[in-house]
């Protein structure tokens, strides 16, 4: 399955007008659904620990995956234990089920993005997939009952998992994460990119920006903008050889080869400009969001006698199958700021609001 955003989502021209009342039926069916949870109507559950939602107000990749990764790893080094929920969007799992993800799995079997998520985080912070994510979440703790947070990976709209807000005064956070493009046009889905308003409440709000390695090829720090705004930095840090990893060298090194730049990603750009900015010269193979790889050939799009490829890490662990020595994986890495991190810890150390969890 290849998704890609439509370039009307960015202006708002003819099309979008058109489209608009069925934006309108959207926000509707959205508010009723949203009354419908907050009166009892339909079941909202909570767990007994408290819960990072990590999502976005616009469809489609704005960096969520790279902060909930450093979300998790910050929340462990200060002494922590996190553990992660997710869908598991395109995962062979039922509806009604839940399944740890191991780094062993395969991408078709649990998701491209809880996978790579295992990978970067380790065996010590577990990841759960499950559509409801309550039952994930339960699953989790009743596998890993020292876990003391769960961080819910895409789960701002998912209703059903109880929050009780920091803006209220509660333990649980709702994290947005912008990227770059902004909210497009302003519309809502399908006239425009937006799940939810941007007048949505919210907690914290990450800015994520893409940086190519610095010259020390180090982590760029995070910088603290306002009370509930962080500008974040993702840096592109060394290429791993995909058939072996111990190999790596530096993304800068990659500028003396012809390359095929692949990305199967919501927004391809994020992973060109970055390569543009080292003076790699590429040619894009843009896949769209979730790209199926299984009959992709490489060859067919090779041009310029490319000697190279490089990929995201989203994408690699999709092709992992192939026994190719010319693919390197990208990988990248976001570093939260302390001001951040501080901020976090000190809401989810409040006691709970409410003493009616469920397991």
């Amino acid at each position: 399955m290849q998704l890609k955003a439509p370039a009307f989502w960015e202006s708002s021209g003819p099309l979008a007008w058109v489209l608009l009342p069925l934006s309108l039926l959207y926000a509707a069916i959205t508010c009723v659904r949203s009354l419908l949870f907050r009166f009892g109507l339909l079941k909202s559950l909570s767990l007994p620990v408290p819960i990072i939602f990590v999502g976005n107000l616009r469809a489609g990749g704005t960096g969520k995956t790279p902060m909930v990764i450093a979300i998790a790893r910050a929340l462990q080094q200060r002494g922590m234990k996190p553990g992660i929920i997710s869908r598991g969007y395109l995962s062979k799992l039922p509806r009604n089920h839940t399944q740890e993800v191991f780094a062993s799995d395969a991408a078709d079997a649990v998701g491209d993005e809880p996978l790579v998520v295992k990978k970067q985080v380790g065996p010590a912070i577990p990841v759960w997939i499950g559509a409801n994510r309550h039952q994930a979440g339960t699953a989790l703790l009743h596998a890993y009952p020292d876990c003391d947070v769960i961080i819910s990976d895409d789960g701002l709209q998912h209703l059903a998992l109880q929050r009780e807000p920091a803006r209220h005064h509660g333990r649980d956070l709702e994290i947005v994460v912008r990227d770059d493009r902004g909210e497009g046009n302003g519309f809502l889905l399908p006239a425009g990119p937006l799940r939810a308003s941007t007048q949505s409440p919210r907690d914290l709000t990450f800015q994520v920006k893409i940086n190519a390695p610095s010259s020390s090829n180090t982590a760029l720090p995070g910088e603290f903008l306002a009370k509930d705004h962080f500008l974040i930095h993702c840096e592109m840090l060394d290429a791993y050889q995909l058939i072996d990893p111990s190999k790596r060298r530096p993304l800068a090194s990659f500028s003396a080869h012809p390359v095929l730049a692949v990305a199967g990603i919501a927004n391809p750009n994020k992973f060109f400009t970055p390569l543009n900015e080292l003076g790699i010269r590429y040619t894009p193979l843009a896949l769209g969001d979730h790209a199926d790889y299984t009959n992709i050939c490489f060859a067919n799009y090779s041009a310029d006698n490319q000697e190279l490829i490089l990929m995201t890490e989203k994408d690699a662990v999709k092709c992992s199958y192939m026994n190719d020595p010319l693919i390197w994986v990208v990988p990248l890495q976001g570093n939260l700021p302390d001001a951040c991190v501080d901020q976090m810890i000190q809401v989810l150390n409040r006691p709970p609001m409410s003493s009616n969890s469920e397991v």
